[in-house]
């Protein structure tokens, strides 16, 4: 890893993104689908304005499943993942940054309680995972905030815990391995609640325990990001797992 730019904290500074014109083309396509729903608006507003509106009701489930498959699936998305500028933010911290396998768009709608992941590792899903090209390569998160995320809707980030095991993790259904069973470790004072502009990200370690901030209920406005991921064949996590999670991958059952 480059200069070691994770190793104190388990993340990096906000890093603002230049783009072409990806990011405009994704937002572009997000508006397309949201318009209808969202509150009364001038059409000359520019596009990074539109999709910050909110919207006029509650979205419902089957709208919010649509979107993401919709965007999920889009060459827009694909077209961002793969640009040059997300591979040079990357190249910050790895050598040689190589595409992941997954990386997913997340639509975050008030009173949405799917999308609200508690805290977790990343690495817990890669590790439990029976697919020979997700194990080993313990790739970085690069979130990407694609309409502004405040302090009250963003992610929360634990400093120093990429030093810790990899903890066990509670399956949680529709998500997956993403709830820490020992909450008692996390201390308040070393949470850094990340605040962002469109465009701007923050990459972090993939033992780095975080979490959605819960949720404000009453705020209608969307918040879109990016979970990408890159890894380097050269990094190799310092992993040490907590006994109970590393039985459950040599038994291949939940305990």
């Amino acid at each position: 890893m480059k200069n070691n730019i994770l190793s104190d904290r388990g993340f990096t500074d906000i890093i603002p993104i230049k783009f072409d014109s990806e990011l405009k083309n994704l937002q572009q396509k997000i508006y397309d689908i949201t318009k209808k729903s969202l509150v009364d608006h001038d059409q000359k507003l520019s596009i990074e304005e539109k999709i910050q509106l909110k919207f006029k009701i509650k979205p419902t489930d089957e709208f919010w499943s649509n979107l993401m498959k919709e965007i999920n699936d889009s060459s827009e998305l694909k077209n961002l993942i793969k640009s040059q500028p997300i591979k040079n933010t990357f190249k910050l911290i790895f050598e040689n940054p190589e595409e992941f396998e997954i990386s997913t768009f997340r639509a975050r709608f008030p009173q949405q309680k799917r999308v609200l992941y508690n805290w977790h590792q990343d690495e817990g899903t890669w590790y439990l995972s029976k697919k020979k090209q997700h194990q080993g390569k313990f790739p970085a998160t690069l979130w990407l905030s694609l309409n502004g995320a405040s302090k009250k809707e963003s992610i929360q980030l634990l400093k120093y815990s990429h030093k810790k095991k990899l903890l066990d993790h509670q399956y949680v259904a529709g998500q997956g391995f993403f709830n820490i069973k020992n909450k008692e470790m996390i201390n308040e004072k070393e949470i850094f609640t990340v605040e962002t502009k469109p465009s701007e990200c923050i990459i972090f370690h993939p033992l780095t325990i975080h979490r959605s901030v819960p949720a404000d209920e009453t705020n209608l406005r969307p918040r879109y990001t990016i979970d990408i991921r890159y890894y380097d064949q050269n990094f190799k996590a310092n992993l040490k797992v907590e006994w109970k999670f590393l039985i459950r991958k040599i038994i291949g059952k939940v305990i």
